[in-house]
């Protein structure tokens, strides 16, 4: 059952065995399997429960309905762009479906420096191959692989680059390319289509547009979650008060340690809201003569993986990875201004666009802010990093020209580099990668409530279970130890999965 709060004409004050903050990759899945095992689960999400009818595929309407802050939430000094959900199922409405399970190398750096033995890849198996199983993840077809795609692969299979068409969670796919702006046809298997609906079918109660403003304990266990109602534009409503015996928050590694903090809670160590890390990511356009039509079909379908090697640093590396936007998000990210920017903007058709996505060792942290819409995110990349990011802008800039580009863009926003072949590579490393002077975005914020088995070096313990409240646990990409190095939807879901049956297994305990 769900309930939109915006719909509330008197407070709500409830009682549940489980209380699940955030109903994206890590909170639909816990919901879902605790109401599978008998228990009796409330969601709270603060963003709508949209549904297929309301993806009306434009920009303007479905960038404010789908991301926090209509996809403008920056860092404090507006350099970041960090891209999340605010909706029913979170940001996997809007994520492209890259499904890679967490990289066997990071796993054994957990378990060797946080203390996470039980981490393993056989241990972690059973979760990953039920969310995979309910997510329906396959490889992506030969078919499916777009123009755009096919030429980033071309390039880089004749330089010899590995690289390897991706799994992804889609059924039924007609190919459209709106996979950003929500999917009308229902193909995607996002936790909107899935989980949401598997819970619900367990008897949770979905309560949207419910912002959670504070957690609640007693004699050291978590007791209760008070919020109010909240509107599109951050106006609050009716406020509701959920009593539960266990909390599991899962509102993301933004909003997830800005909840803690705000309630005073679960920060013995000091590091809740530390060690944020974003996988960040710059990106250049190729601009080829035929074309591509990069907006039609599987956005992101390859990889190019040749520049990160776990096995031989677990900590480090980047991603090539293909990207595209529609008309409003490629001219945000296009450099120039009038006829300059128009120039650009008239090659949209024949547009190829490639990220570097950086396994970082920068962090930052994450603090409440001013108000409860907006956390205060702090982030500097470290020289080492912004040397990576540089390199890597300049093999996709070999990437795409091996693959037939005629000019490459390297949007920096004053004097852009446009590129031509045979032209020297080497000036994108002379101008580097600086705040402020290149686009840099974040779409995987994680890490700021870290596991690990020493109380005084971790927030949760390696089941997502505060160190410091019975009962509080957390289930979001906020606990990975360390930047995961690939993308995290399946790890998400995989660790929550593991964390409510962990509960389920302790219920008497945690229900005494």
């Amino acid at each position: 059952m769900s309930l939109d709060l915006r719909e509330l004409e008197e407070d709500l004050r409830e009682e549940t065995d489980v209380c699940v903050i955030g109903s994206g990759g890590g909170g639909a899945v816990a919901a879902a399997e605790i109401a599978a095992g008998g228990r009796s689960v409330v969601v709270l999400e603060q963003g709508p429960h949209w549904t297929a009818p309301d993806f009306t595929q434009r920009e303007e309407e479905m960038l404010p309905r789908l991301f926090e802050e209509a996809g403008m939430r920056q860092t404090v000094d507006g350099s970041v762009i960090v891209l999340q959900g605010r909706n029913v199922g979170g940001s996997t409405v809007h994520n492209l479906c890259y499904c890679f399970r967490a990289p066997e190398p990071v796993l054994r750096l957990w378990q060797r420096e946080f203390g996470l033995g039980s981490l393993t890849s056989e241990a972690l198996a059973p979760s990953f191959e039920q969310v995979e199983r309910n997510l329906r993840v396959k490889r992506i077809r030969e078919d499916e692989i777009n123009a755009m795609n096919r030429v980033i692969r071309a390039g880089a299979e004749k330089l010899g680059y590995s690289g390897l068409v991706a799994k992804h969670n889609r059924e039924n796919c007609v190919q459209s390319g709106f996979c950003i702006l929500g999917c009308f046809f229902g193909a995607k298997q996002s936790m909107l289509v899935t989980y949401v609906p598997r819970a619900e079918q367990a008897g949770a109660r979905i309560l949207a547009s419910a912002r959670a403003e504070r957690i609640e304990t007693q004699g050291g266990r978590v007791r209760r979650v008070r919020g109010h109602a909240v509107g599109e534009a951050g106006r609050t409503g009716r406020s509701f008060e959920i009593g539960a015996k266990v909390v599991v928050l899962a509102a993301g590694a933004v909003a997830s340690p800005d909840l803690l903090l705000r309630s005073g809670i679960a920060n013995s160590s000091g590091l809740v809201g530390r060690n944020l890390h974003l996988h960040p990511q710059v990106m250049l356009a190729g601009i080829f003569e035929e074309s591509l039509q990069p907006y039609r079909g599987i956005p992101q379908s390859y990889v190019v993986d040749e520049f990160i090697d776990l096995e031989r640093d677990p900590r480090s590396g980047y991603y090539l990875m293909p990207v595209t936007g529609f008309p409003t998000l490629t001219a945000a990210g296009l450099p120039g201004f009038g006829c300059d920017h128009f120039r650009f903007m008239k090659s949209f058709d024949r547009l190829a666009g490639l990220l570097v996505l950086l396994h970082d060792q920068s962090s930052g942290s994450v603090r409440p802010g001013a108000s409860l819409g907006s956390p205060e995110i702090r982030y500097a990349l470290e020289e080492g990093d912004r040397r990576r990011l540089a390199r890597g802008l300049v093999h996709s800039a070999e990437v795409l020209f091996a693959g037939g580009a005629r000019r490459v863009v390297v949007p920096y926003w004053v004097d852009p580099l446009v590129l031509e072949p045979g032209d020297a590579l080497g000036a994108i490393e002379e101008r580097g990668i600086h705040e402020g002077e290149i686009a840099i975005s974040a779409a995987h914020p994680q890490s700021t409530c870290g596991m690990g088995s020493d109380p005084s070096k971790s927030v949760v313990n390696e089941f997502g279970e505060s160190h410091d409240v019975s009962g509080l646990f957390v289930a979001d990409m906020s606990v990975f130890p360390t930047s995961l190095g690939a993308p995290p939807q399946i790890t998400t879901a995989a660790l929550a999965d593991r964390t409510a049956r962990h509960i389920l297994e302790r219920w008497p305990e945690l229900a005494a």
